[in-house]
């Protein structure tokens, strides 16, 4: 095994071979996901960290709210989350989030983080003729979500997805912010393919979804997701009160997935070791092969 130790700058490669150590940083970003969709078919991806027995988030100590746990969050993987904001054209996020910005509990104000040592991707959208940051579109039945200060201020489009029955008092609210209401969706909630349709009309061609188990749900539901990247702590947490990756009814069909790659990231001291997956629907590779 000596031959392969590697660096905490490196990772090494399970899949595909050949098995060689690789460079942590870059390694998403260089995927050159804003390529991948357009207009009329927009890429669509989400990211997710998860303990050994499927925690996604924990209870809050304080708060009446779940949280990604901070026994498994990590520099690392954080990364890695923040190299695939920096690719999107617009953030799908939930109306929970939201929420959690307003209380102060929430991860970050939105990526792609403004911190010194992410100015190297802010820098690469630029570069890429992209805006700034990622717009923000909040998906949302209930409309009760807070929209913070500093998102109205920040000088990035702010956009709500809901359904066609939502409360109209609560979209003039949102208008009124300055936010753009989409209704993508019959009844209360909104359907994954709406959703993308609609936002493909608003420009946007790489969608990058950092909610959590409803909004995957709704984008698996109809068959809206053409990458899942998850790193699998390896940690075992506990805890009654948890979030996993999927909640509720059965998926009807289910959602088959084909392993795309595979990284492995020896443990830090205090930290568990963890794999970087990246999956594709196979329902993509049997469109590629027909």
């Amino acid at each position: 095994m000596d031959s392969i130790n590697h660096s905490r700058n490196k990772l090494l490669r399970l899949f595909p071979a050949p098995l060689e150590p690789v460079a942590l940083e870059g390694l998403y970003l260089n995927q050159e996901l804003h390529r991948l969709g357009t207009r009329s078919q927009p890429f669509v991806y989400t990211n997710f960290i998860a303990s050994l027995d499927g925690r996604i988030s924990l209870e809050h100590p304080r708060k009446r709210t779940r949280i990604v746990p901070d026994t498994i969050a990590n520099p690392r993987d954080w990364r890695l989350f923040q190299e695939l904001a920096a690719q999107a054209d617009a953030l799908l996020t939930s109306g929970r989030y939201i929420r959690q910005l307003a209380q102060n509990v929430a991860q970050d104000i939105l990526p792609v983080s403004e911190k010194p040592e992410y100015a190297d991707l802010i820098q690469w959208r630029q570069s890429q003729g992209l805006a700034p940051q990622p717009a923000i579109v909040v998906i949302s039945a209930s409309l009760n979500i807070p929209i913070p200060e500093i998102l109205l201020n920040a000088n990035r489009p702010i956009y709500v997805a809901t359904g066609s029955e939502a409360d109209p008092l609560r979209v003039q609210e949102l208008k009124a912010k300055g936010i753009q209401v989409i209704v993508a969706g019959k009844g209360l909630r909104v359907q994954g393919k709406t959703l993308i349709a609609a936002l493909g009309q608003e420009g946007f061609t790489t969608l990058y979804a950092i909610a959590g188990p409803e909004v995957l749900k709704t984008l698996l539901a109809d068959q809206s997701l053409n990458r899942l990247y998850l790193t699998h702590a390896l940690r075992i947490l506990g805890g009654e009160s948890f979030d996993t990756l999927l909640e509720g009814e059965r998926l009807n069909p289910v959602a088959d997935f084909n392993l795309h790659s595979l990284y492995y990231d020896t443990a830090a001291e205090g930290e568990p070791s963890q794999v970087f997956a990246i999956y594709e629907p196979a329902a993509n590779a049997a469109k590629i092969s027909s």
